[in-house]
């Protein structure tokens, strides 16, 4: 049960991340995994116009090309939530991210993420590896986007859902960083958490600031596995991007229903 609901996190979570283990035991303590070796794709599929099937999805459900959904985690219940959109669309297709209601934890957000997902059932919360490598040092994210959260903002435990105060609001992020081995600091940042509804596509730039970010608001923060801020002037060497359909999912807090499609992403230098 214990590794059923970690593998069930992996669907809510958008704080999953790959790191350095420090324990001798490992034998490969700061060695590449295979994600961290594998050729930047991502580039390429911006558009998330191509679609495929992985080695976890059994012909079930497709991912973007050179991205990673939440799918792996929930498909474990036999639910899917993250999927290929070919009518709603700016152009070709787009993700359709919708925070649906599953089994045992009662809610999982729907994301797409640069990364991996390697299944590990020693550990499963090490299954989902969030970043990839990157050198460059962009100056905006761009994106074409709806959200329409859900009705009722909701705290679970297990299943059962209670109300609360708030309305549920999507994320969208990406984490310019400077890894080596265990000192994982952030460099640039670009955020959007947002809770208001966006009826018709839209197209949305967040810059990038380089450096700390001074009393950092939602989105902004530092993640947990993060060590501290690098200087402006640091050159990455990973990056994390993530859009979510529900911000706090991986505290079981959303709102079922809540909808966020993503479409036409782009990068500016």
């Amino acid at each position: 049960m214990q590794r059923i609901n970690s593998l069930i996190a992996l669907g809510l979570s958008t704080t999953l991340f790959f790191s350095c283990s420090s324990d001798e035991s490992e034998p490969t303590s700061c060695d590449p995994t295979d994600a961290e070796k594998a050729a930047v794709v991502f580039e390429s599929n911006l558009s998330l116009d191509s679609w495929e099937s992985n080695e976890y999805s059994g012909g079930t459900y497709g991912n973007p090309t050179g991205w990673e959904t939440s799918n792996p985690g929930t498909s474990f219940l036999s639910e899917v939530n993250a999927h290929e959109e070919t009518s709603d669309v700016v152009s070709g297709s787009a993700a359709k991210l919708e925070t649906i209601a599953i089994g045992i934890t009662g809610i999982a957000s729907s994301t797409i993420y640069t990364g991996d997902f390697e299944l590990d059932i020693s550990d499963p919360a090490k299954s989902a590896q969030l970043g990839v490598p990157f050198d460059k040092r962009p100056t905006s994210l761009s994106f074409s986007y709806k959200y329409t959260p859900g009705d009722n903002y909701q705290q679970f435990s297990g299943v059962t859902g209670t109300d609360i105060a708030g309305i549920d609001s999507c994320l969208v992020y990406m984490y310019l960083q400077k890894r080596d081995c265990e000192s994982i600091q952030r460099i640039g940042t670009a955020a959007l958490q947002s809770s208001e509804t966006i009826s018709d596509w839209t197209q949305k730039t967040l810059d990038v600031t380089y450096g700390e970010i001074s009393n950092a608001g939602a989105g902004f923060k530092l993640r947990p596995e993060e060590t501290g801020w690098a200087n402006a002037d640091e050159t990455p060497t990973h990056v994390i991007i993530v859009f979510a359909s529900s911000s706090a999912g991986d505290y079981f807090r959303g709102a079922l229903g809540s909808l966020l499609f993503v479409d036409q992403i782009s990068i500016s230098y």
